[in-house]
């Protein structure tokens, strides 16, 4: 094989994706955090509830396997495979630029980016797992991470052939930049996991109602909105930003009637979901704020002689940062006076904030023009 890391990474992939389904067993045959009880036998007899029996005694045997266990041993061997991958890219780097081979940081292309972040994430979530005892997010994690290396894996998407690194981007302070910024991302992945895990137990049915409400607001607001707030004509910016208030108060009414109309979820680990769902996104907040803000400001003014620009990129990662400061303090405020703020509704801003980062990382790469969509 021409390049080594490329062996790593298809091995790393199928790992990930055997590790995705050990957590998707997990969260089948251990729906609730409890030990199962087995079957017992009924005394209303014949052929049919033989085979209840039967079903049933097989179902608990398979209840009664470990899956969470195994998920996690099989997460370490793939994070294991996946960096032995990112090194050896590394080392790939470095043969094609000697910049490189000084910083040993793989993050220079859409493919080092996709197969840096297949181990990072998994990294970080393996490390929250340890102290929340929360598999079920391992679904998500183990998921995305499948998905970024099968992505890498076509050319036409993210070609893998080693490049140089052009000389306006050969910066320390690019290097400790994207350092913090993947940091926070890989924080912030972890934190949406727990949060969809969280939003899951707590709206159950309804939660596919309120997605589906939220992702209709979002394509209105990226069809209709921003085009109309783009003409740069008065009458259409008024109504760009009468139509963009509708759609937030239409999806706030129907999440405040959501939240109001739902049960007490009778869930003992919900407390302890939602208290991951803040330290992730408390620890990843300020490697963001501060790669981008700071570092990423610093890097700006040596590579185009200016601090900030309002480049769309920037103003993307501005966004996506506010929603989050937003998030924190409303977690830290009307949180901590009122549980049902800090249980269902703060938990949304946690959404909307990763949605932010998503459209920040990958949306202008590929939407908008950007000084930034080199990456």
């Amino acid at each position: 094989m021409r390049y080594p890391s490329v062996l790593f990474f298809y091995l790393s992939t199928l790992s990930y994706f055997v590790t995705f389904v050990l957590y998707l067993l997990h969260v089948v045959f251990h729906p609730h955090p409890r030990p199962l009880s087995p079957p017992r036998e009924r005394g209303d007899g014949g052929e049919g509830a033989t085979l209840g029996i039967i079903a049933a005694s097989a179902s608990w045997g398979l209840s009664n396997i470990a899956w969470g266990v195994w998920a996690t041993r099989a997460l370490l061997a793939s994070v294991i495979l996946s960096g032995a991958g990112v090194i050896a890219r590394a080392i790939e780097l470095g043969n094609a630029s000697q910049w490189v081979k000084v910083l040993l940081l793989p993050l220079s292309t859409t493919y080092e980016t996709l197969t840096f972040f297949s181990w990072l994430i998994p990294l970080i979530y393996f490390v929250m797992e340890r102290k929340f005892q929360i598999k079920q997010v391992g679904v998500f994690v183990t998921g995305a991470a499948f998905v970024m290396l099968s992505v890498a894996a076509s050319p036409s998407v993210a070609p893998n052939a080693p490049t140089g690194v052009p000389p306006s981007l050969q910066s320390y302070w690019l290097t400790i930049h994207v350092l913090f910024m993947v940091l926070g991302i890989a924080f912030f992945t972890s934190g949406f996991g727990a949060t969809l895990v969280y939003l899951w137990r707590r709206y159950e049915k309804k939660l596919f109602l309120l997605f589906g409400a939220l992702l209709a607001a979002i394509a209105l607001t990226i069809f209709f909105v921003i085009p109309l707030f783009a003409t740069l004509q008065p009458a259409k910016m008024l109504a760009a930003v009468a139509l963009f208030g509708l759609l937030c108060a239409g999806f706030g009414g129907l999440l405040l009637f959501v939240h109001r109309e739902q049960r007490p979820v009778a869930w003992e680990f919900l407390e302890n979901i939602e208290e991951m769902v803040y330290r992730c996104n408390a620890l990843g907040f300020p490697f963001y704020a501060i790669g981008g803000f700071v570092f990423g400001a610093i890097w700006a003014e040596q590579a185009w002689s200016r601090y900030w620009g309002w480049d769309p990129k920037e103003t993307a990662m501005l966004v996506a940062a506010l929603v989050y400061a937003v998030y924190l303090h409303a977690r830290l405020t009307w949180g901590a006076r009122d549980a049902g703020w800090r249980g269902g509704l703060v938990a949304w801003l946690s959404v909307l904030g990763y949605l932010a980062v998503l459209y920040a990382w990958i949306g202008i790469n590929y939407f908008v023009s950007s000084l930034h969509s080199f990456v």
